[in-house]
């Protein structure tokens, strides 16, 4: 009986104690020990996560979308063009006084702001248009793909009845605030948007000066509907600096990214222009114009030594930029120039606006 128990105990035991003096090695020294022989490892491998940018977006929501709808930094420039417009014009409407009542300070106000949110809201109606005329293309480009009008969130009857609110207060808010010529304008400039520029992307790289028309005319608007002449200087100044402006800025801006440009079909310059020759020549062209623009209200009478000096100075900063742009074409240079254009706009114009109080 003994025996039997240790014969047993001996039979079962040597496998267990086999397995316990091997000695463990790791699955990549595996197959130097028992080559031919693959063992199967029990570490479960897991797959790297997906990238950021490959993730599912979430639905932003109505109101979001809505919201993006009107391209809010673009808005942003449009109302503050607008609203400088308005306070460029105040000096030369001729009902100007430095010693204004509060009532009349508080119409001043109501004033710039109707005719600021005119112009914004058409704006707003001009953007949706255009990024639904632009869906299937702006699906290709990674910085426009999540769009509601590129993922389909937004459908053509949301952003009809959208454009018909927008435009319809804003044309009237224009009347209301301003006058008839304020109205007039801000519909030519959705039509020039909509039904103009956005199709010629397309179809010519002229459609950066094509599309700077409708880009320059919110500070026009709001210097027509305060009640100044059109014609004056320092009108057509405001206009003409918000163009010549445009063009550096946006060249650089489809610099940066001609590839997502190339890729949905948009005939930009640098899409046309691989080598950057034409390109930098027309930024820098354009450079030398604004600064020639922006002396306009200098030479006539309308602003001083100090708005001279700003303007100087800054034209020559983004001149500079645009030089480099030319001779190195990079996109450092690009970007550089893109930044140099948004630090001129603001200063610039804010010292026209500011201009009785800087005449030198």
């Amino acid at each position: 009986m003994v025996q039997v128990r240790q014969a047993i105990l001996t039979r079962f035991s040597a496998p267990v104690v086999t397995h316990l003096a091997r000695p463990y090695t790791l699955p990549d020294q595996q197959d130097s020990r028992s080559p031919g022989k693959e063992e199967k490892s029990v570490v479960e491998v897991k797959e790297p996560p997906e990238e950021p940018d490959a993730l599912p977006q979430a639905d932003p929501g109505i109101v979001s979308d809505l919201y993006q709808l009107a391209k809010p930094r673009l808005s942003l420039l449009v109302v503050i063009t607008a609203a400088l417009g308005v306070g460029a014009a105040w000096p030369f409407t001729g009902e100007y006084t430095r010693a204004l009542t509060t009532p009349e300070i508080l119409d001043r106000i109501l004033q710039m702001l109707g005719l600021s949110a005119g112009t914004a809201l058409l704006a707003a109606g001009a953007n949706a248009l255009n990024q639904f005329w632009e869906r299937k293309s702006d699906r290709l480009m990674k910085r426009t793909a999540h769009r509601a009008t590129a993922t389909g969130r937004i459908g053509g009857g949301v952003i009809f009845v959208y454009s018909v609110v927008t435009g319809v207060s804003g044309t009237a808010l224009l009347y209301l605030a301003g006058n008839r010529l304020a109205a007039i304008l801000g519909v030519c400039s959705l039509i020039l948007y909509v039904l103009i520029y956005t199709p010629l992307k397309k179809r010519t790289s002229l459609n950066t000066l094509i599309g700077a028309i409708p880009g320059a005319l919110p500070p026009l608007i709001g210097w027509c509907g305060a009640g100044a002449p059109w014609f004056h200087p320092v009108g057509l100044s405001l206009f003409g600096i918000l163009f010549a402006w445009q063009i550096p800025h946006f060249l650089a801006i489809a610099w940066m990214y001609r590839d997502e440009y190339e890729k949905a079909g948009f005939l930009m310059l640098p899409v046309i222009d691989p080598e950057g020759h034409r390109t930098s020549r027309a930024a820098l062209t354009w450079s030398l114009f604004l600064c020639a623009v922006s002396l306009i209200p200098v030479l006539s009478g309308a602003a001083g030594v100090i708005y001279l000096g700003i303007a100087v100075a800054l034209g020559a900063f983004m001149t500079t930029r645009a030089l480099a742009l030319a001779n190195q074409r990079d996109r450092v240079s690009a970007r550089r120039l893109f930044f140099a254009s948004i630090i001129y706009l603001p200063i610039v114009l804010g010292a026209l606006v500011a201009n009785p109080s800087l005449r030198g």
